[in-house]
């Protein structure tokens, strides 16, 4: 089983135990009253609560009571939490996954905003035996339903399948008895032609392929110097299937029609080349601190932040959650730090190339530009150089622009600094004390804390310079977040 909101229960378990009764499950959920993402632990044989105690001891609802010297304060969960976790359940959405191959079906179940999990059948109706035990009765009969349509679908398909490979056998003998004549005489001299060794040795069925075309990569300029795109450069891109003319033989049979290889043309993200070097990384506040030294090696990164009609492309095929809205040219927001790696791992196999997100550090180096000022052009904010909060004009409303709207760095990056949080590969770490210094991702296994950098529309110019950063529940979705590819070299 897989999923993004699974947590056992630590405390340990009689071998006699109901396993559906003592397993405690957590979501994150977001308050509808204090905007806090909490987490609520849930099983079968008490009601929803916090999971966390520090977490209860932060509610306003809980604070309220306290100075109310209210002795009854043995909340399971807060009025408005409760609330929040119906109207997302409410909203989930449950379906059954069942593989062409035959395999085990499984249910696929996404909670707005909370979390989106696969499960075996037996663990999706384990959690419909806990939504139900605390009154979610249409979230139960979705998972039990789906369940048992993942159980039924991979047998159904199996008869068919059967089923038609004995109509087509008994078709063939038919064909072969009835419509079968006697072979003419070979002639005296026989010519081989085209058609005749067609028919004698016919060409093996060629494989399946996609096609990849990448619209520009450019490769980076020395700083300070402009970005020259090379335009419909492809990568591991396949010729196009050549039809093949065959004369008819004037007594021969027609030949059965063949399929043309399948061709699927999947627009890869713009790619910037970024050369090595080694930078001081960090910045004035305490998380950026203490300054650094680190060196970079070459690489490549997204021009701009992925957008929405190449989030969409993913979706099509079915390899990502289909999560945001709007025009194809704005950049992709509302993806969680696994989303995010969804659409890496679903390129990387379309493309053939191991595509990742950056380390904080390639992200730093590379919306610097070769510069040391807090942003890439300078010390201080200008109007029209970032999409940032008050970073233009005073009456000008924060919002979401499509990429490219400003100008690019030295590096031929677009929107690094405002425009969208972007997710980088790093765990969070409350200083850079103990940092790599050769540019590579620092992670801590047991965490889901993950760095966001450039800073959002909503946010102000503090954000967007090119060593602020930020952190973020890698779990959590959030309007703001979005994310740029990078590719070792």
């Amino acid at each position: 089983m897989t999923g993004l909101d699974v947590l056992k229960s630590s405390q340990p378990q009689p071998p006699e135990a109901d396993e559906g009764a003592l397993t405690t499950v957590t979501y994150p959920v977001p308050c509808e009253r204090c905007g806090r993402v909490v987490r609520v632990g849930l099983n079968a044989l008490r009601a929803p609560s916090f999971h966390h105690v520090a977490e209860q001891a932060l509610c306003p609802e809980i604070q309220e009571r306290r100075s109310k010297e209210d002795g009854n304060l043995l909340l399971m969960m807060c009025g408005s939490l409760k609330q929040s976790l119906a109207a997302v359940c409410d909203a989930a959405e449950v379906e059954a996954s069942t593989p062409a191959n035959g395999g085990t079906g499984r249910v696929v179940c996404s909670i707005p905003g909370v979390s989106i999990a696969q499960y075996d059948t037996d663990e999706a109706r384990r959690r419909a035996e806990i939504w139900q035990a605390h009154g979610f009765d249409k979230l139960a009969r979705r998972l039990r339903k789906a369940a048992a349509a993942a159980e039924r679908g991979p047998r159904v398909w199996a008869r068919a399948g059967a089923g038609l490979g004995a109509l087509l056998l008994a078709a063939a003998g038919l064909w072969f008895f009835v419509a079968r004549e006697p072979a003419p005489a070979p002639p005296s001299q026989p010519q081989t032609t085209e058609a005749s060794r067609a028919l004698a040795d016919p060409p093996q069925a060629e494989p399946s392929f996609r096609m990849v075309t990448v619209q520009s990569v450019s490769a980076a300029p020395a700083p300070g110097a402009a970005a020259d795109a090379v335009s419909e450069t492809a990568i591991n891109e396949a010729p196009p299937p050549q039809e093949q003319s065959v004369p008819p033989a004037a007594d021969a049979m027609p030949a059965a029609p063949t399929q043309s290889p399948e061709t699927t043309k999947v627009r890869l993200p713009d790619i910037v080349m970024i050369p090595g070097g080694t930078f001081t990384m960090g910045g004035t506040e305490s998380a950026e601190l203490p300054l650094h030294r680190v060196t970079i090696k070459p690489f490549a990164l997204g021009k701009y932040p992925v957008t929405i009609g190449e989030w969409k492309e993913c979706v099509a095929d079915k390899a990502c959650a289909d999560v945001t809205s709007g025009p194809d040219d704005n950049p992709v927001t509302n993806v969680n730090y696994d989303d995010a790696r969804d659409y890496l791992a679903w390129l990387s196999r379309t493309v053939g190339k191991p595509f990742r997100l950056p380390t904080e550090a390639e992200w730093e180096y590379a919306a610097r530009g070769g510069a040391s000022t807090k942003f890439w052009w300078g010390d201080q904010m200008r109007p029209g150089m970032a999409n940032c909060s008050r970073c233009g004009e005073a009456d000008a409303p924060a919002q979401l622009m499509k990429i490219g709207s400003f100008p690019a760095n030295p590096f031929g990056l677009y929107d690094m600094g405002g425009g969208v949080d972007q997710w980088v590969a790093d765990n969070w770490h409350k200083s850079y004390q103990g940092a790599p210094s050769d540019g590579s991702a620092w992670l801590e296994e047991q965490s889901f804390i993950h760095v966001i950098r450039s800073g959002s529309w909503k946010k102000d110019a503090s954000y967007a310079r090119s060593g602020s950063r930020d952190r973020y529940d890698g779990r959590v979705r959030y309007p703001t977040h979005g994310f740029r590819i990078a590719l070792s070299l």
